[in-house]
């Protein structure tokens, strides 16, 4: 690339905690300052244990707030400016905000549309979306604004000089179907680093004899920790299973010290938050384990199902088709997965999970303030339940215990859930799944499509500042037929 092209870039995001965004931004700038662009990155908390750096300035104003107004927004818009000018000593070429629909903090829409209404050109990278079951997000952003109108047009800002830029293809969809210009929207799959790991299977200090399966995640709700047991049960000859953590957040903890409860109670081969103690590292348990589990029930970009493949580990759970396909269709064999794990309505209470289902619905449109449609109910059902069987998976934990239970109790009803085979993978699959990494997922491939982005960006001419539909944008989530108990 010229040394014309190269760029002045401002990253904007409210923190740089350990996490996924935090992850995603830590490799942008190192691919980018590799290819001699200049980076900023403005936050709201300093950064952790890594001390002060050049290209990081701290805006406490940038970090988790559910109150403000305009004023205080256009102040920002301001201070953001005068950081960004004073380090580069003139004006940057582009701002690419990290997740500024979110509403995690309310004055973030009012500062983009005030930086492209002074012709800045911006980026807006979506990881995840306030309207995708986080209501008291959606909530405080709309309480924000001084009338419905306000909301309306400043939540999603679009012109010539606005871009966005979504992690997977199916939240690209929903935006294009609210009506959001095909010029303007762009997919920009997350980079995979190969995972640390320290020993192998031969090493564990326990479940020898047995193959170990570990789900490398915080056991959160949607992380759909009942599966994890009903898994050890259909597998519990052959393998151990065991979730990384623990909840953090004492409304989750609660229902995660159930699932413990209950592996005591059923005597199943799992160990629930088994890194929580530090007496296992996290690099040992991957290197220890023999394949990696996942029943997440919603993901953003979908890390799960590509990262143990660069360790030679295979995958098996809950596929997720929504995120997945992006994967299958650069290539990638993902054999041990199951969209749907069927369990015959013959064993619940066919009224009672009807009414869970309008229960979840009702609480799910009144927290986004939309009226429940009367055919809601006949929705939800017609997407879970397909021959009599309805998926695990939807269920909520009260239910999904009490199918446990039973099949504890009648162990042969086992043989009624078609799960696949517990196999390992061959060094073919393991070989073909790191070439579409390498091809598809690398860091430098990475650098390709963001710098192909900010030419776009760059490159347009400017407008004025219109707004795509909250309610349409809204409608892509709160669908019937997305209805999951473990989400509502």
């Amino acid at each position: 690339m010229a040394e014309a092209q190269k760029k002045k870039i401002v990253l904007v995001h409210y923190h740089l905690r350990r996490g996924g965004v935090t992850r995603v931004i830590d490799a942008a700038v190192k691919v980018l300052e590799s290819r001699g662009h200049r980076v900023l990155i403005l936050t709201g908390e300093a950064p952790f244990g890594d001390g002060e750096k050049d290209n990081v300035r701290v805006v406490p104003a940038l970090a988790y707030r559910r109150t403000g107004s305009s004023v205080i927004a256009s102040s920002l818009a301001d201070m953001l400016k005068s950081e960004a000018t004073a380090h580069f000593g003139s004006e940057p070429d582009l701002w690419h905000f990290h997740n500024p629909t979110l509403a995690k903090n309310v004055l973030f829409p009012n500062v983009v549309r005030e930086l492209a209404e002074d012709g800045e050109r911006v980026l807006l990278q979506l990881h995840d979306f306030a309207e995708d079951g986080r209501p008291g997000n959606y909530t405080n952003q709309r309480s924000f604004f001084d009338s419905e109108d306000s909301f309306e047009t400043t939540m999603y800002p679009v012109s010539k000089q606005i871009h966005y830029a979504t992690i997977n293809h199916r939240d690209h969809g929903f935006l294009k179907k609210a009506g959001m210009a095909a010029s303007n929207l762009h997919v920009l799959p997350n980079s995979i680093s190969k995972m640390s790991v320290c020993g192998g299977p031969e090493d564990r200090p326990f479940a020898q004899g047995k193959l170990f399966g570990l789900y490398p995640s915080r056991g959160i709700r949607r992380k759909n920790v009942g599966e994890l047991l009903l898994l050890s049960m259909i597998y519990e000859e052959e393998a151990f299973f065991a979730s990384s953590l623990s909840p953090e957040n004492p409304e989750w903890r609660a229902a995660h010290d159930r699932w413990v409860a209950a592996v005591e109670e059923l005597q199943l081969p799992v160990s629930l938050g088994i890194a929580d103690s530090g007496e296992y590292s996290f690099p040992e348990l991957v290197g220890w384990s023999d394949f990696i589990v996942t029943t997440s029930v919603a993901e953003g970009f979908g890390l799960a199902f590509l990262e143990p493949w660069t360790v030679g580990k295979g995958v098996l759970g809950r596929d997720l088709p929504e995120i997945t396909k992006d994967f299958t269709e650069n290539g990638l064999r993902l054999e041990n997965l199951y969209s749907r794990l069927d369990i015959p309505l013959a064993w619940l209470d066919e009224s009672e999970l009807k009414s869970e289902i309008e229960s979840a619905l009702r609480r799910s449109y009144l927290a986004y303030d939309v009226p429940l449609r009367r055919s809601a109910v006949k929705q939800t059902w017609k997407s879970w339940v397909r021959k009599n069987k309805v998926d695990f998976g939807v269920l909520n934990e009260g239910i999904q215990l009490s199918i446990l239970r039973k099949l504890r109790e009648e162990p042969d009803l086992i043989r009624e859930i078609k799960v696949p085979a517990l196999e390992l993978p061959s060094p073919a699959q393991i070989e073909n799944a790191n070439a579409v990494i390498a091809e598809s997922y690398s860091l430098d491939r990475y650098g390709d499509r963001l710098e192909g982005i900010y030419e776009k960006v760059n490159s347009g001419s400017r407008g004025k500042v219109d707004h795509l539909s909250t309610d349409k944008v809204l409608a892509q989530f709160l669908n019937p037929g997305r209805l999951n108990l473990l989400r509502d």
